[in-house]
């Protein structure tokens, strides 16, 4: 299991090279006290920056510090607007290159629009589109976490440090669960079950799987693409022109794959930074334990709504991961025994 000793790091943190400014965007409370924290260990002020709404909603920035030659690091958390989060952000970036910065890395924890990285139909691949915003606003690096497909990063024509919470969400489990050995680890779909088999191998606990939630199937008969046309029109044309026709699915049963009856289950959801730990007995839950979540998605009113909400802060990775590329240090200290399919 990859962790960064914090007594290592408070031993660095602070030293770092001139020339760096910390820029928070506007987006929500919580993006201020994650660029708090991160300031706090790399022993710096943050950066002076104006960021607001006209009252016809456009988004205006204004840099009240120089930034010439300078290397500003951007940190966004993505809140509910999330499309004014990524216009503060693009018009951040662009205001910082026409103001002659050295380089600008964006911190985005969370990617905005990842889950649209694949065609569908007619649609469009929206992650693609916002990377290429980003390199054209004048992104130089990009640092963020647990992207929801590996891929993505080939969208970029930029450095891309994907890092993960794994660590502290493993650490969690250690520390908080004073029975976790008697835990199993389930993935809530075979999708998400490479991601649960690297849990489990580093916790040293079994492995369930939830099957059952497959989507209908999407149905191509009304978008004008089923061509040649349907079997009983086939033959006057010709009788080498037909093809096999695929059985379409059906949403079998809700059924887990794998023993959970008595014992902890720590449900691993692939979609974001959220481990869900509950007890379950034979398939059934029973017991909601807790919902824990990492401090780079906003969640505080879903915390007064539900104390059962526990966070867990990952501000330590992001501030080593800026003072190593400021300081042109080594990344792969972060990436230790981080495995493809992690």
């Amino acid at each position: 299991m990859f962790c960064v000793p914090s007594t290592e790091i408070g031993a660095i943190m602070n030293i770092t090279k001139g020339g760096l400014v910390l820029f928070s965007a506007n987006s929500n409370s919580s993006c201020m006290e994650l660029s708090k924290r991160i300031a706090e260990r790399l022993g710096v002020e943050m950066g002076k920056v104006q960021v607001y709404q006209e009252p016809n909603r456009e988004t205006r920035v204004q840099i009240q510090e120089s930034v010439r030659g300078k290397d500003v690091f951007i940190i966004q958390t993505v809140s509910k607007d999330v499309n004014t989060t990524i216009m503060e952000l693009l018009i951040m970036v662009y205001a910082c290159k026409t103001s002659c910065a050295k380089s600008i890395i964006g911190v985005v924890p969370y990617f905005p629009y990842s889950k649209q990285c694949k065609m569908r139909k007619r649609g469009s691949i929206v992650s693609k589109l916002l990377a290429s915003m980003m390199c054209k606003a004048g992104l130089t690096h990009l640092i963020t976490m647990d992207l929801h497909q590996k891929e993505i990063q080939g969208f970029f024509n930029i450095p891309v440090d994907n890092l993960r919470a794994s660590p502290f969400l493993l650490q969690y489990i250690q520390e908080e669960i004073p029975d976790y050995r008697n835990a199993v680890i389930v993935a809530k779909s075979p999708a998400s079950a490479k991601r649960a088999q690297s849990f489990a191998e580093r916790l040293r606990l079994g492995i369930a799987v939830i099957h059952g939630e497959a989507q209908d199937a999407e149905s191509d008969m009304v978008d004008g693409r089923h061509s040649p046309p349907t079997a009983k029109y086939v033959a006057a044309i010709h009788p080498s022109l037909e093809i096999p026709m695929l059985i379409p699915k059906e949403k079998p049963p809700i059924t887990v794959v794998g023993d959970v009856g008595g014992r902890i289950a720590i449900i691993v959801v692939s979609e974001g930074p959220l481990v869900l730990i509950k007890h379950v007995k034979v398939a059934e839950i029973k017991y909601l334990f807790c919902v824990v979540v990492t401090n780079t998605i906003p969640h505080e009113i879903q915390k007064l709504q539900c104390p059962k909400i526990k966070t867990v802060d990952i501000s330590m990775i992001l501030s080593e991961a800026i003072r190593r590329i400021h300081n042109g240090e080594s990344m792969s200290y972060l990436f230790r025994n981080i495995g493809v399919d992690d």
